[in-house]
């Protein structure tokens, strides 16, 4: 056969696809407790495998994809934790992440199952994503991705607003896990907070402020802010994290409502993936867009000019950017009500 000779280089997609296993792999190391076992002391393959009564050699060539991905070292044979592991996937540490990629994976898991039907649109995952966040695992997943770079930021930003310290009211809107509502009490003791969010979280995480020592200044409200009005409390502020993306394509109408619900001079503050100045590799924004579409929403990213704009014309001005955690390129947006 007189085959054609190729002339471009296939191993770019060759390898991507072969690569499309290492996220498993890590999963499955959080999962059966790998890092909890290396924290405790170095262990050598056979060590490891007869611990967890696994194949040896199979666990050694987990042992070094995680020792590419600088999660494990090994000296003389003996493998330990990296300080990432050890900071993120032990499932002591404070810091532990292994919820909230289990929440990630599950999405993906789903986008990969469903795609056909997806792409064609004879199936919307909308509903079924909005019903995940009163999951106990996923509330605590999202709670653990807060810890992961952008809570202490967006805090320390907050708190440098004008006034932050006369503040007396704090709406948390979409606020779930309220990580943000008790880190930003924290630092201001008249403050009290109110969790807005869908009537199946609302009474979850108030009851997981009351859990962390919060109980008599932190409430949980229900409300859908894309069919009903917010409460109108005269907030000095109101914080949305990664809950504005929702409503993309109909973003007015609940700036309008949020504005309402304000009082004159207080603050709007908006936490959310920006395209524009981020670090993120195209890649991986792209990825964050297939994840997020296929699960029913319009788009992860809002762009900080949009954003202003239409706050603009909603009665907000004196706009401050903060990047909350650059690394994922996360932008804080604050807007003070005018008049």
């Amino acid at each position: 056969m007189n085959y054609p000779k190729p002339e471009q280089d296939f191993s770019p997609v060759h390898n991507l696809i072969i690569q499309s296993v290492s996220s498993q792999v890590v999963m499955e190391a959080v999962n059966f407790k790998l890092f909890d076992t290396l924290e405790l002391k170095p262990a050598s393959v056979k060590g490891l495998a007869e611990y967890f009564e696994f194949d040896e050699l199979k666990l050694g060539s987990m042992l070094d994809l995680l020792e590419s991905c600088d999660l494990v070292q090994n000296e003389q044979g003996l493998y330990s934790n990296t300080h990432l592991a050890t900071e993120y996937l032990v499932s002591t540490s404070p810091l532990y992440q292994g919820l909230a990629m289990g929440l990630t994976m599950d999405f993906c898991s789903e986008v990969i199952r469903d795609m056909g039907e997806l792409l064609k649109g004879k199936k919307s995952q909308r509903d079924d994503s909005d019903k995940k966040w009163a999951a106990t695992d996923a509330m605590e997943g999202t709670a653990q991705e807060s810890l992961s770079g952008g809570l202490h930021t967006t805090v320390d930003a907050i708190c440098e607003l004008p006034g932050f310290h006369d503040f007396k009211l704090m709406g948390d809107l979409g606020g779930n896990h309220g990580n943000y509502t008790m880190s930003v009490l924290a630092r201001n003791p008249q403050l009290e907070g109110v969790v807005l969010d869908l009537p199946h979280v609302a009474p979850l995480a108030e009851q997981r402020c009351r859990d962390n020592g919060f109980d008599k200044r932190v409430r949980g409200m229900a409300v859908d802010m894309r069919e009903e009005e917010l409460p109108l409390l005269d907030f000095d502020l109101i914080f949305a994290s990664h809950v504005l993306y929702a409503c993309r394509g109909n973003l007015t109408p609940v700036l309008k409502k949020i504005a309402k619900s304000i009082r004159p001079g207080g603050w709007f503050c908006a936490n959310h993936y920006a395209k524009t100045g981020s670090p993120m590799s195209t890649q991986t924004i792209a990825s964050l867009e297939v994840i997020t579409t296929f699960a029913g929403y319009f788009s992860h990213f809002i762009e900080p000019d949009v954003l202003e704009k239409e706050l603009a014309e909603c009665g907000f001005g004196n706009f401050h950017r903060t990047w909350s955690d650059s690394n994922k390129g996360i932008l804080l947006v604050s807007a003070q009500k005018i008049g």
